[in-house]
C-alpha cells in the first residue's frame, strides 16, 4: 500500500494573486513612461514568470530553458538575454515573497484607470500538476 502525502496550501483569492503579480511588475513601470502597451507586456511576462515559478526546477538552468522556449525566435539575442533575466528575477522574487501562493493563472485582464494599474486574474483552484 502506498502512502499519500498532501501538501497544505494557503488559501488565496484571485485578487490576492493579482495584487501579488502587480507588486512584482509595477516597480518596472517607471521605465515604460506612458507606454501602456509596454506595461501590458511587462504584466504578461510577470504572469509567465508566476506560472513558471510553480514548477520545481531540478537544475539551475531549468527555468532559463523554459523561459527561452517561450520567447519569440525573431527576438535579437541581446533582447532575449534581457527578457530572460527579467523573468528569472520575477520567478526568484515570487518564490521569496509569495511561497505559499501556488495557484496558476489561466487568464487575466490588465488596464490602467486614472493612472492606476488594475489586474484581474482567473487563477486555478489548486497548484497545477
Amino acid at each position: 500500500m502506498s502512502n499519500i502525502s498532501v501538501k497544505k496550501i494557503s488559501s488565496c483569492t484571485n485578487a490576492d494573486v493579482a495584487n501579488a503579480v502587480l507588486s512584482l511588475a509595477v516597480p518596472l513601470f517607471a521605465a515604460c513612461g506612458d507606454d501602456e502597451s509596454m506595461k501590458r507586456n511587462l504584466i504578461s511576462m510577470a504572469i509567465t514568470a508566476w506560472n513558471l515559478s510553480l514548477f520545481d526546477a531540478t537544475e539551475e538552468n531549468d527555468y532559463k530553458k523554459k523561459v527561452e522556449a517561450r520567447l519569440s525566435e525573431d527576438l535579437a539575442d541581446n533582447k532575449k538575454q534581457i527578457f530572460t533575466k527579467f523573468v528569472l528575477q520575477i520567478i526568484t522574487t515570487k518564490q521569496e515573497k509569495y511561497p505559499s501562493m501556488l495557484k496558476g493563472i489561466k487568464s487575466w485582464e490588465f488596464s490602467i484607470k486614472e493612472g492606476t494599474p488594475s489586474l484581474t486574474v482567473d487563477a486555478l483552484p489548486v497548484k497545477p500538476v
